[in-house]
């Protein structure tokens, strides 16, 4: 009883393990073979509208907003940032940082690079 259990379990073991063990062939598969092309193309990213290179003058202090009468940082003398080609040139601007933050910053602290 026990020799033919022990064989019974043996051949069955071996029958799961050449299941498990089939392949394609010489054929290559590719799991996207099955997957939809899409025709739709993603449009190009818009250029960001600030693009005018401005240097500090001095250490300038940078608000949240326009209206932010609290200073929420400083920038340092000779940094550059980027105001758009219609920016006033006075008054309190809006600016982006060489990171990408939006800041806004008094426009006589900074000069044409």
């Amino acid at each position: 009883m026990n020799r033919s259990l022990f064989l019974f379990c043996a051949s069955l073991g071996l029958a799961a393990c050449a299941a498990g063990c089939q392949n394609s062939g010489n054929d290559e598969t590719s799991v996207d073979s099955t997957r939809p092309k899409t025709t739709e193309t993603t449009p190009a990213p818009q250029p960001s509208p600030y693009g005018v290179a401005y240097v500090t003058t001095a250490d300038t202090p940078w608000m949240r907003s326009s209206t932010d009468a609290a200073v929420a940082g400083t920038l340092r003398a000779g940094d550059v940032v980027y105001l758009r080609s219609d920016a006033p040139t006075s008054g309190i601007v809006s600016a982006r940082t060489s990171d990408g933050r939006i800041v806004y910053v008094r426009a006589t602290d900074l000069r044409k690079q």
